[in-house]
């Protein structure tokens, strides 16, 4: 990971006057896209950091704003936030590595029983339009520890299942509850860290996302295979994890939402205590929006062409990661040439968090020294300036995806096979943590919105894969196709979800939405 730096000691003294916060008149903001000359000229008392970079957006001076909060008080908030997205996906795979022995529980096939794990990866893609709405009522603190204790609770519903049918309800649910979480990160995310600081803030968010299923595999397994434990601890255990990750929300999590219009001036307003960190604070921007507005709200998001595109091309690029882990236990198991058991099958997916490290040390680092370079020069920043780095994560999957597949087919060993593995998330995480990136500074305000449409996209496109993937492996052509395919689709469509934005991007956002609802 990169350094990190504490904002209150890089940020110079000089204040924008306190007339700006009386409540009456808008912040001044600096968008992206706006030119820090320009903005000099109108305004002489612009806040930087001790190396001249420019803060976007420029922070109040309320040390209530997120912005504003001291260095621990972000990064606590920051990991606890980024650990909840980790457990919606760990909570998922947890189970994939014992997929033969819960075919023997439930007495159906190891290939149904996959469907245990699976089946529940479509609910993250739904979920945002149940927890984004609720969180922008209620507040995005409320519903992340509600979310949270639901999650607790059908974690130990499905721990105690007795059915097939039972097990697989109960898991659904269960990923409803934690999927609040993976809603919540990113936009609180935004709300607590500047331009020049959210990369390698929000690589943590996405390395800990991407590297979850390969960790919930590992643990999985080796929970799985020790006879004093089985499947069902696999389930108490992720009960436990998620009871201590509720108490780090409460005590480390306050409400990033900050309504920037009703700021007050340092002096007129104390610095927040611990205590007062731990209330709940009910959102007053929208107050008076209707029910209707705020549900229909995320789905305007989708009309964003520099949102919407490359969420679809992300969820393309990485669409066979459920595919991948659900079916370790099929191509590494009892049933194939490598005859692995349980625990060998978790310890697969130590390829991929091994490749979602690499992948994190070049994808945030990289994209804060992008942002910091030019805001440091006093440049135009534009957000599609951080959009080449994604080159190196589109080849990365690619080669990975292709190395699979062939060596499925044309085995040379476990390892080579398992190397594709690696290769692949190592991409996966670098695209991810510059897309995501990318769309958030496009549309700041809208943050919650942009995890929305990545989040449907993502899950969508992963959903079906690990009910056909085994399949078309198992057919006359074996696992060359399919993976060949599944090389060439992101390449494909890099010009509609990549290309594009760093030819035009700047005129596609400028042109906001294609149609409103």
């Amino acid at each position: 990971m990169s350094s990190v730096h504490e904002p209150e000691k890089d940020t110079v003294t000089e204040t924008v006057p306190a007339k700006a916060f009386d409540g009456d008149a808008d912040v001044q903001e600096v968008s992206p896209g706006a030119s820090y000359r320009d903005l000099e000229k109108r305004d002489s008392n612009l806040k930087t950091t001790k190396d001249g970079i420019v803060l976007i957006p420029q922070p109040t001076d309320d040390p209530d704003e997120p912005l504003n909060w001291p260095f621990w008080k972000k990064h606590a908030a920051l990991i606890v936030l980024a650990f909840g997205s980790f457990f919606v996906k760990f909570t998922a795979t947890i189970l994939a590595s014992a997929s033969n022995i819960l075919a023997h529980q439930f007495h159906t096939t190891p290939r149904k029983a996959t469907y245990i794990a699976s089946s529940a990866s479509i609910v993250p893609a739904v979920a945002p339009f149940v927890w984004i709405p609720l969180s922008r009522k209620f507040g995005r603190r409320p519903v992340l520890l509600a979310g949270t204790t639901l999650a607790i609770v059908f974690s130990i519903t499905v721990a105690t299942s007795d059915t097939y049918g039972q097990a697989v309800a109960t898991r659904v649910m269960m990923a409803l509850s934690d999927s609040a979480a993976i809603c919540i990160g990113p936009a609180a995310i935004s709300d607590m860290f500047f331009q020049h600081e959210k990369g390698s803030r929000m690589g943590i968010n996405t390395f800990l996302l991407v590297c979850a299923p390969y960790i919930g595999g590992i643990a999985g397994g080796a929970v799985a295979f020790n006879t004093h434990l089985g499947w069902r601890w696999s389930m108490y255990i992720s009960a436990i994890l998620l009871g201590l990750q509720l108490v780090c929300q409460f005590l480390f999590v306050p409400e990033t939402i900050f309504n920037r219009k009703e700021a007050r001036a340092a002096a007129e307003n104390p610095k927040p205590t611990f205590a007062y960190s731990l209330g709940f604070k009910k959102p007053t921007a929208t107050k008076n929006d209707s029910w209707l507005y705020t549900y229909l709200r995320p789905f305007a998001m989708f009309a964003y062409p520099a949102v919407f595109f490359p969420a679809l091309w992300f969820s393309i690029a990485q669409m066979t990661e459920v595919a991948n882990t659900a079916g370790f236990a099929l191509n590494f198991g009892e049933p194939s040439r490598y005859h692995f058991n349980a625990r060998q099958i978790g310890f697969c997916s130590f390829s991929g968090l091994i490749g979602a490290v690499c992948g994190e040390l070049v994808a945030g680092p990289v994209c804060d020294f992008v942002a910091k370079r030019h805001l440091k020069k006093g440049g135009d920043w534009k957000p599609e300036q951080i959009l080449p780095v994604a080159a190196t994560g589109l080849v990365l999957t690619s080669a990975g995806l292709l190395l699979y597949g062939l060596e499925l087919n044309y085995p040379t060993g476990w390892a080579a096979t398992l190397t594709g593995i690696g290769i692949f998330t190592a991409g996966q995480e670098i695209l991810l943590t510059v897309l995501m990136t990318y769309t958030c500074d496009c549309y700041p305000d809208k943050a919650p919105e942009v995890s929305i449409v990545f989040q449907c996209c993502i899950n969508i496109m992963a959903y079906c894969p690990p009910f056909y993937v085994p399949q078309w492996i198992a057919g006359p052509a074996g696992a060359k196709v399919p993976y060949i395919v599944f090389a060439l689709l992101p390449i494909v469509t890099a010009p509609i979800g990549w290309l594009l934005f760093m030819w035009k991007g700047e005129k596609v956002r400028a042109k906001g939405p294609w149609f409103t609802l």
